[in-house]
């Protein structure tokens, strides 16, 4: 056979859209908001150059180079570009690139996850060999996996579905276009036909296969199929039939399994009218050949073979026979049925790939899985592998039976679809996990219990460890909706002891980006869940940091008491204490003051029910809020002009003994002093003086420097006290003793 027209073996380059630099900014390729990037192309050699940082990158300036450099941060958009130079101290956010934050990614990871929780003990592949032995352990098992996997493979279609029209997504959509060719191979290989159900599941394999194959790489398209049809308006005066391309055509539609196109491209062709007219025994031959293809048996084996037999005895009657058509026609007539009857050697001529004599060998010649090496060896002999792509040695890997081969490519296309594919591959036993062996769960040495307490451990097998690494990818992504798929991951691992779990989930939960009371209800689940006591402590610490951030004292302050930071509680509890103090008045908060009032409330205040009070306020708050709640009530016993009461509970503050001794000076000044002291119109009883001057004598500090400071502060706003602690105390034991010679008289 020769080639009529070299022009056909030629490239149009004028068909062509080549990228160029007029091209390489179309909005066709644009991303949307922050994943755009305008690329420019270096002066000297014309390479693409990639911005590495968000924002304008440092680049050379008056001959001088500036040292980048960059520290990756815990979460995925905290990394950081700086400048090491002398006085440069701008920083550059950097984004790692290939990091997937859409909601489409989201679903897809809430998706595997789900299956992944659904297989419940089916995670692991432990067939029983003591005790009573279920005969129907091993096919239910296989049962369940197999859906698994056809759900893992249905997840990743949709998010590939979701995806395919979005701009900037084209890289992100051959990536999982390569990942979905490895699980489809990986699924027709070891996921459909299981044991004695081999004939039962030949249907599904079959549809699995060619599902893969035609898949994998979309061939033929639309355009070589048109190419080939346009010979019929040639003016060459050639039939389409009478070419080799059209041959070649319709044998790889044969060798996909595509045999409805196949039987469409004869009919098309106009070939059977033709040997209607020119030669019966063709017209008979090509005529069963086609109701042949329709019947194809993808039932059984033994209809398999049926077919078959009827296949080789058109073969050998037709090449029997004389025939009135051209030799180069009736050569690839019979090269035709040569192929539908099996013939290697006419598999491999027409098989332009290794994995289109791989599905010709499994459909024509022997359809079965044992003979896979074999098929595969002939075929790469004949075809070898496009080291271009990362599904071609991957799928042969598979065939090939080296599994663990593959999860780092998958890991370099998608590493969520490689690790729930670790998994899935463990749970049918193609990839070890502890579990297997002579050993039992509860037989384990020292040192097994030593990896059991790892989680991270290569000795865990390669499906725990990129699972668990997963969790911690999704956890590094700062998106709250895949931190409970983080936690549960970890949380289902096959491998680990609960110890170890709770080590790791205590590690990762107090890095969770909360947000509403929500989020923490679920945070706070999880420590009881897991009993993690002081990690609920940390968490109420943060809230309480944040609340304080906020300006929401009384939430913070309820927050350190849940934490246990009671300390932190006595310390803002006082600060309230001061602030009022220094307004001399009840401060403005609503549910401040509705706590230290109680069941008590007056036409003036906010009223709040009791239940939430108590789901704030706790018994620590009560205590170190005391002193601002007798304070509030001097407020009111002031404003009322009851200075009897008054009084009484001033002195009672005076006198508190775990009163700060710079808070006594903050007393005197702000109240005692100008308010009973100054007006000698007020009289005070002998023992309220007594009290005050013994308070005095044994708890004043003049070199008590915060004392110093705070009565620097109160005299700034206050015109009638003395300039100084010194000339206070002065006053104070001067007014005081009046007092007391008032009293006795």
């Amino acid at each position: 056979m020769t080639v009529d027209n070299s022009d056909h073996l030629l490239m149009d380059v004028d068909q062509l859209d080549f990228l160029d630099d007029r091209t390489a900014q179309t909005s066709d390729y644009k991303t949307d908001d922050d994943e755009e990037q305008l690329y420019e192309r270096d002066p000297v050699s014309g390479a693409i150059l990639v911005p590495m940082t968000k924002n304008n990158q440092p680049i050379e300036r008056n001959g001088e180079r500036l040292p980048l450099k960059f520290r990756l941060g815990p979460i995925s958009y905290q990394n950081m570009g700086f400048i090491t130079a002398k006085d440069k101290y701008k920083l550059y956010p950097v984004k790692i690139p290939r990091v997937d934050t859409s909601r489409e990614f989201s679903a897809y990871v809430t998706g595997l996850f789900e299956i992944y929780r659904d297989l419940g003990d089916d995670r692991v592949f432990n067939v029983p060999t003591i005790g009573v032995v279920n005969s129907n352990f091993a096919k239910e098992h296989n049962a369940t996996v197999n859906l698994a996997m056809e759900a893992i493979l249905n997840e990743l279609e949709i998010f590939i579905n979701s995806i395919k029209d979005q701009n900037g997504k084209l890289n992100r959509f051959y990536e999982l276009e390569e990942s979905l060719t490895i699980l489809n191979c990986l699924r027709t290989m070891y996921f459909t036909l299981d044991g004695r159900d081999v004939e039962e599941n030949r249907p599904k394999f079959i549809e699995s296969l060619l599902n893969w194959i035609n898949r994998s790489d979309g061939e033929p398209d639309e355009e070589s199929i048109e190419q080939v049809f346009s010979v019929k308006n040639s003016a060459s005066g050639r039939k389409v039939f009478e070419t080799q391309y059209f041959w070649k055509l319709l044998n790889q539609l044969v060798l996909r399994g595509l045999l409805p196109q196949a039987i469409g491209c004869i009919e098309r062709s106009d070939l059977l009218p033709y040997l209607n007219e020119t030669c019966a025994v063709s017209f008979d031959a090509i005529g069963d050949s086609i109701e042949l293809l329709k019947q194809y048996p993808r039932d059984s084996s033994s209809t398999f073979r049926e077919w078959k037999n009827l296949v080789l005895k058109l073969v050998q009657a037709f090449g029997s026979s004389a025939t009135d058509i051209s030799g180069e026609l009736r050569d690839y007539i019979e090269d035709f049925l040569l192929l539908i009857g099996g013939n290697q050697r006419k598999i491999l001529q027409y098989s332009r790939t290794w994995y289109e004599s791989f599905c010709g060998f499994l459909l024509y010649y022997i359809p079965s899985l044992e003979l896979s090496a074999e098929y595969l060896q002939i075929s790469l002999e004949a075809n070898a592998v496009d080291v271009t792509n990362d599904w071609e040695q991957s799928c042969v890997d598979i065939i090939s039976g080296k599994i663990h081969s593959i999860l780092p490519v998958m890991e370099s296309l998608d590493s969520c679809t490689a690790a729930f594919t670790a998994m899935i591959c463990e749970a049918k036993g193609l990839i070890e996990n502890m579990f297997e062996g002579d050993k039992s769960i509860g037989e384990y040495d020292i040192e097994d219990n030593e990896v059991l307490e790892d989680l991270f451990s290569y000795r865990n097998g390669m499906a725990s460890y990129m699972l668990n690494s997963f969790a911690f990818e999704l956890c590094s992504l700062d998106n709250k909706e895949l931190w409970p798929v983080a936690i549960g991951l970890i949380a289902l691992s096959v491998t680990g002891t609960r110890s170890a779990k709770k080590m790791v989930i205590a590690e990762l939960l107090p890095h969770y980006p909360f947000v509403t009371n929500d989020d923490i209800e679920w945070m706070l689940s999880i420590c009881v869940e897991w009993r993690l006591p002081e990690i609920a402590k940390e968490i109420y610490t943060t809230l309480g940091n944040q609340m304080l951030s906020a300006h929401n004292i009384i939430e913070s302050i309820a927050n350190f008491s849940k934490a246990g930071r009671f300390e932190l509680v006595k310390s803002y509890s006082w600060l309230l204490f001061e602030a009022s103090c220094m307004e001399g008045k009840k401060l403005d908060d609503p549910v401040l003051n509705a706590i230290v009032k109680g069941n008590t409330t007056t036409d003036d205040d906010v009223v709040i029910p009791e239940d939430i009070l108590n789901c704030v306020v706790t018994n620590a708050m009560r205590q170190t809020l005391a002193p601002y709640a007798v304070l509030s009530q001097f407020y009111e016993l002031r404003d009322s002009e009851d200075w009897v009461q008054a009084l009484h509970l001033l002195i009672l503050l005076i006198e508190f003994p775990h009163l700060p001794k710079h808070y006594m000076v903050l007393l005197l000044a702000k109240f005692l002093y100008p308010i009973f002291l100054l007006d000698d119109k007020k009289q005070m009883d002998e023992n309220s003086v007594t009290t005050i001057i013994e308070v005095i004598e044994t708890k004043w500090d003049e070199t008590d420097e915060k004392s110093a400071n705070l009565y620097e502060a109160i005299i700034e706003t206050e015109n009638n006290l003395p300039d100084s602690t010194t000339e206070l105390l002065k006053n104070l034991r001067k007014k005081l003793n009046f007092k007391l010679c008032q009293a006795f008289m």
